[in-house]
């Protein structure tokens, strides 16, 4: 078991919404991460970063179908 900084991006991929630290048993990163209430899921580090020092998450819309209100991931 490992420690990691998993940096969480907003909607549109380029602002940083906060960061968080997971722990990584064997090797698997958690595949989703909620934070304040919102979905996180995993997606590509950014080019110009370390991919072995920092794991990164794209906020996500869930899929949810209410009365009224139909929502899609983007």
């Amino acid at each position: 078991m490992i420690a990691a900084r998993a940096i969480l991006f907003g909607l549109d991929r380029r602002v940083i919404v906060g960061a968080v630290r997971v722990v990584v048993a064997e090797g698997d990163a958690p595949k989703i991460i909620m934070f304040d209430g919102e979905p996180f899921l995993q997606m590509p580090v950014p080019p110009a970063w370390d991919a072995k020092a920092v794991l990164a998450y794209g906020q996500e819309r869930p899929y949810r179908a209410d009365d009224g209100l139909l929502e899609v991931a983007s």
